[in-house]
């Protein structure tokens, strides 16, 4: 009956997964600030993604070839869509089933005061970066 009475109802879980961090096999995060993240790739291509939303603007550069944009004057976009520039191609076993499609897509999750809580990023179907605050 005392152990019950020593329970606290409102604390975490130990069960439950807080882990953070960058989740990747093939990706390192080099920097990242406010609305901005640098990514450099290893596979399944090679370069160096930046996202960029400062200037009310929402820029994704691969090696600095503009991919995506949106003009951010109302609303910050948390999902972005393009097609990986020809000149990167996908290389490696690992994703093989990631080179059948060349789409990159990716989900941003924003905190009330536009932090980055998540930021995702697929391949095709295949989850190429995950990065958890």
């Amino acid at each position: 009956m005392r152990e019950l009475a020593q329970l606290n109802p409102y604390s975490v879980s130990a069960q439950s997964s807080l882990e953070k961090g960058v989740f990747s096999e093939c990706a390192t995060l080099h920097r990242r600030s406010f609305l901005y993240r640098e990514i450099q790739f290893e596979k399944p291509f090679q370069g160096t993604f930046v996202y960029n939303g400062w200037w009310f603007r929402q820029v994704i550069t691969i090696n600095a070839v503009p991919c995506w944009f949106r003009i951010s004057w109302l609303r910050i976009h948390s999902r972005f869509e393009f097609e990986l520039p020809e000149e990167l191609t996908p290389a490696g076993d690992l994703y093989s089933a990631a080179e059948s499609s060349q789409t990159v897509h990716g989900e941003i999750e924003f905190s009330r005061t536009l932090a980055i809580r998540r930021f995702r990023v697929w391949l095709g179907e295949q989850v190429i970066y995950d990065e958890i605050r």
